[in-house]
């Protein structure tokens, strides 16, 4: 036992499946409507199980995260220049913003930190493993969980969806053999069970694009955890709905209760 493995059953609680949501966008790139007030945000995201975002967002807000029903906070560790939307940058420079340790201070259970592989840059790659490496020995010293993040930079360009989900299956193994604990990545699709076989660590799934309605937020995280994820990193699908508190409990119920997605839609008056 080490306190790596107390974390990691504290953040499950012996459930089923978990309901995790992020805030770290505007680290990232700075605008992010539904982040401009980070405690109304943190407040639309109670009853989750964890939530991702910034060292110095918890930082500022950290009495929220004493609260009976407050998520677990994990802490985003890298910057990469492919999360910087508004120039639309693809080649994933990447850095350690915050390190294991300052994560800790600030209050962190857990931390999470992007691979970025096959781009085409043999040099920036081995870069970034080396980057993610360091993460993972720091982690391993501290006892700290580790999300690795499989984000797939050409994720929008829907033509290469086959290419899309052979990429995630191969860069979360890897990042599993490296010292991931955890995964987030995408959805791919009917095939996703794929992943999850070839995954030896938790995957949880993102929301990614903004979805149309809360049964469209519902069907996914339902798809997902039916071919074998152990929860959804859902955002700006949950703190922007119009009402979140409700979709955090209607996404409990269809990942954990196996309620059906228009039931629980009904159930807490979802659109």
């Amino acid at each position: 036992m080490s306190g790596k493995n107390i974390r990691l059953a504290r953040l499950f609680k012996n459930k089923k499946n978990l309901v995790i949501s992020a805030l770290d966008h505007v680290m990232e790139y700075g605008d992010q409507p539904g982040i401009e007030d980070a405690a109304k945000a943190i407040n639309n995201c109670m009853g989750t199980d964890a939530l991702l975002l910034s060292r110095f967002m918890l930082k500022r807000n950290w009495l929220l995260f004493t609260k009976e029903n407050s998520p677990i906070p994990i802490i985003r560790i890298n910057w990469s220049s492919s999360f910087y939307y508004p120039l639309d940058y693809r080649q994933a420079y990447t850095t350690i913003a915050t390190n294991v340790q300052e994560a800790v201070e600030a209050g962190g259970e857990a931390v999470i930190c992007s691979l970025f592989l096959e781009n085409e840059d043999e040099e920036t790659e081995t870069y970034n493993v080396s980057i993610f490496s360091e993460v993972v020995r720091q982690k391993e010293i501290l006892g700290i969980p580790l999300i690795g993040e499989c984000y797939v930079v050409e994720y929008k360009e829907r033509s290469k969806d086959e290419e899309v989900h052979a990429k995630v299956k191969r860069v979360s193994r890897v990042m599993c053999e490296l010292g991931a604990d955890m995964i987030k990545t995408f959805y791919t699709g009917e095939r996703f069970n794929e992943i999850i076989g070839n995954t030896p660590v938790p995957v949880f799934t993102i929301g990614a694009e903004r979805l149309s309605n809360d049964l469209d937020v519902l069907n996914k995280a339902k798809a997902s955890t039916d071919a074998g994820a152990r929860g959804i990193i859902f955002g700006r699908n949950i703190f922007m709905s119009e009402n979140p508190q409700n979709l955090i409990k209607a996404l409990n119920e269809v990942i954990n209760d196996n309620t059906r997605p228009e039931d629980a839609c009904r159930k807490y008056d979802l659109k």
